[in-house]
Formats: structure tokens, sequence, C-alpha cells
């Protein structure tokens, strides 16, 4: 069975939009598309008498813009509130195209006749906390108009006690999420206004703005700290998986590990006396996770006798004590009937299984669909596989990229490590996953074209800094910093 439609939260509208103009798509063309689709709902929630069409600055005013011109061409009587003037370029060119028969208002008179319908397009998805004048007055207004209420992708106020309640929320393209449970939505539906598919449903660079930057005054800790759990028996990958984590900008990567090789000198080792790990004494470990703003626990771990036990022990301190866990490797094994068993959700889990490890983790077969199915955004799975999948059981994302070379040993510890640290860096999950698994293939893509199947992991790292800077420096975030 194919995946479900994905449910993509608010926030992740002005991703898609980017991604979509990546794509080769007209935004202005959308638009036309959304606010055809309002006009169409409009039509159809109040056949007669008057359309108050109340819209914002941004784009989503726009929307509002452009359904007010086809009401009007269609002989309805409208009226527009402009609650801010366009700030957006295509908010302002769709305004410019509104006929002067259309009266506009900036304020609500009590004189003038009540609306048989408001579509509400005067704030988006990309709108955060309550809102503030001369929106706030304008929200109650229309409210004590007490008529029924079509909102543009979300209702404006969503969240806050100033929203306007909706009795039908036409979400454009995708559903967010936040509307599933909100009582002020109304009936909500997805309209289908032409976005591309990849445009939300592949990972696209402009993920990338999520990458966290470095604070211009910060010190040593403000930008993260990653305790990674494992090696002993396979000391390499503990290494590959620290020094991508590096890579990610963390202040420091501390590794708690056995007997094996020297590690680089900006790992900061804790050993354990013999071979493999074992369960630590908790006075040992417990400060350590305490410091710690992510733990990654399983690249190396081997499966020899107690390995096992220490990786759940990591795993069951690190929940207790809040800290974000990201689970690779044999980790996955020794963990995956406490993850099976989890109902925490304040917890922050991540875990990057390729397919064998997927089915020890699931205990079944382990399709799109069952990794999907076992997903939350408490506990995401970025499936390795010819083509990845990054899932938080509502949303979910495809990563096409990547070449046969990727599977020399090595590189999965490198995705690992990269995820790991953008989490201790204070990505979500989510954030993390897509864009490590975005950084990494097309590291070893452009690897790909150049050597061939002659690179490793080690040229894998190598790669990692110039591929950072061709993403981040078209995004005008190179080098990511902040105030």
């Amino acid at each position: 069975m194919p995946l479900p439609a994905p449910l993509v939260p608010l926030n992740e509208s002005a991703l898609i939009d980017e991604a979509a103009v990546a794509l080769g798509q007209d935004l202005a063309v959308l638009m036309e598309r959304a606010g055809e689709a309002l006009a169409r709902e409009a039509t159809r929630l109040a056949p007669n008498g008057l359309v108050l069409v109340a819209c914002g600055p941004g784009n989503n005013g726009g929307d509002g813009y452009v359904c007010a011109r086809l009401l009007a061409a269609a002989g309805r009587q409208v009226v527009v509130l402009v609650v801010i003037p366009p700030r957006s370029p295509l908010c302002e060119a769709q305004a410019k195209r509104l006929p002067g028969s259309i009266p506009r208002l900036e304020t609500l008179s009590a004189g003038m006749p009540k609306p048989a319908l408001i579509v509400d397009a005067i704030l988006g998805a990309g709108s955060r906390g309550r809102p503030r004048e001369p929106i706030a007055t304008a929200l109650l207004a229309l409210r004590a108009l007490a008529v029924p209420v079509l909102a543009s992708d979300v209702p404006s106020g969503l969240g806050t006690d100033l929203v306007l309640p909706a009795t039908l929320t036409v979400c454009l393209q995708v559903a967010k999420l936040e509307l599933l449970r909100a009582k002020s939505v109304g009936e909500f539906k997805t309209v289908d206004i032409g976005v591309l598919p990849a445009a939300y449903q592949e990972v696209q660079a402009c993920c990338m703005r999520r990458f966290p930057p470095h604070k211009r005054l910060g010190h040593k800790g403000s930008h993260g700290e990653l305790l990674v759990i494992g090696g002993g028996v396979f000391p390499g990958a503990l290494e590959f998986a620290c020094r991508a984590a590096v890579m990610t900008g963390c202040d420091l990567v501390r590794a708690w590990t056995a007997e094996g090789p020297p590690l680089p000198p900006g790992i900061v080792v804790h050993r354990q006396p013999g071979r493999s790990l074992v369960p630590a004494d908790p006075e040992d470990l417990t400060p350590l996770l305490v410091r710690a703003s992510a733990v990654l626990i399983g690249p190396g771990l081997g499966r020899e006798p107690g390995c096992s036990d220490a990786a759940q022990q990591a795993m069951s301190l690190a929940l207790e004590l809040g800290v974000p866990v990201i689970i690779d490797a044999d980790g996955l094994s020794a963990c995956a009937e406490m993850l099976r068993g989890m109902a925490d959700e304040d917890a922050r889990v991540l875990l990057t299984p390729h397919r064998t490890e997927a089915q020890r983790l699931l205990g079944a077969p382990a399709s799109e669909e069952a990794l999907h199915d076992f997903a939350r955004p408490w506990r995401v799975v970025l499936a390795k596989a010819p083509v990845d999948l990054v899932s938080d059981g509502w949303r979910w994302q495809r990563n096409p990229r990547g070449n046969p070379r990727l599977a020399v040993g090595g590189t999965g510890d490198c995705l690992a490590g990269l995820a790991a640290g953008l989490m201790a860096r204070g990505a979500t999950p989510f954030d993390a996953a897509r864009m490590a698994v975005l950084w990494l293939t097309t590291a070893g893509d452009d690897l790909w074209q150049d050597m061939g199947p002659c690179y490793d992991a080690l040229d894998l790292l190598a790669k990692l800094p110039p591929t950072l800077r061709g993403f981040l420096q078209p995004l005008g975030m190179w080098p990511p910093v902040t105030a």
C-alpha cells in the first residue's frame, strides 16, 4: 500500500513554497489556484449575499485578493477588508489586480450590510503567537458579526484567544497537523493547487534553513555537547561517528567506550576496562548524560556479552534525564523491545536503521508503511535504503540521492554522527534526520562523480565541509552565525 498523505506542521509551509520555486514552479500561478479554490468554496457555502474577504499583508492575503477578484467576476457582491496593506510582492501584485469596483475598507463600519460569509485570508500558516494590532481588533470585530467563516489554510489567530473560528478551513495542498484537533477549525478539507509532490514528499535543499547557526558571542557549551556510547568491538565506527558529529559544529564530543586505539585529540574519551562495553556505574555515566545535549548509542557497539545491557542502560538513563537520544547500529537491536514499548511523548528519539536493523527493530518485515506506522513525532525513523525514508508518523519524506558506494563501511556511522550532532545543536529529530541524510548523500554523490568507487568514509568526512557551504551559501547563511 502507498504511504498515506503527509500531515505537515504549520511551520513547514514556507519550506514547501521555497521547494516548489526551486523545482521550477511559479508561486503566482499557485496563488491563483489557491484563490480559485477559495472562491469555489465561498460560492458553495454562500450561494447568495455579500462576501467579505479579509486580507492580511502576506501571501495568504494574496490568496484572498484573488478570491475577491474571481467572485466579483462571477457577479457576486464583494467587499475587501484590508486589515494590513500588502507587504509581500505577490500579495501586492494581486491587490493591484483587484477591480476598482470592489470596495476596500480599512475598518468595519457600523452601517455596512451584514455579509453572508467571511473569507479569512489574514494570517497564514507562518504566523506565530497572539496577533497584534490592528489584526487583534479586526479579528474581534469579524467574530462579532456572527456569520460563517471560510479560512484560507488556517484560521487567523489559531491557538490564541483571538482566533476567528472557521466554518470551513481549506488546507492548500497539504493538510496541516495543528488543525487536526483544533476546535476553531470547523470542517476542513485539503485542495490540490498544483504544488509538485516532490516539494513536500522529498527531502529538498531548503530544509538546510533549519541548520542551527552559531551564536556570535557564544562560548564553550553554547553550541551543543554530544555523548557517543559505543566502540570497543568496532572502534572505527565510533571514530567515524564522533568525527562526523564534530562537523556539525558541536562544541564538545565525548565518547564513552571500552579499550581500543586512540581517538582524534578533539574527542574527549572516557574508557571502561575490557574490549567491549558493559553496564556502567550510574554514578560515572549519569554526570556525562546530565552535561550532554544529546546522546548517540550504538556505533561500533557489537554484540559481545554485556553490550546490549550497556545500551539499554544508557537509553533508560538518558530518557529519564530528558536527554535526546539517537540510536544506531547494534544499539537498535539491543534496545528494540524498549523502543517498541515506548509511550513517553516527552521523549526525543531518532532511530537510524538500515533494512536488516529495521526488521529487528520492528520484529516484522520492514516496509515503508510499517516504518511510517511505527514512527512518532517523538520517535522519528530515518530508514537507510537506496531511497531513504524519514518519518515521524504524521509526515514523511523520501531522499532519492545516493549511490552504491555509500554502502562502504563507516558511512552509516557518519550519518548517525551528523544527525546526532545536529540534535545536540538543537535541531528536532525530523529536521536532524533530513538535513543529515541530504548532507551526507550529496557529499557522496559528488565523490561518486569524481572518484567512482574509489572513495571511503574518510573521503566522505573530508567532503562534508564544502558540501555544507554549497547548501548554506545560496541561502545567505554562510558562515552560519547569528547575533
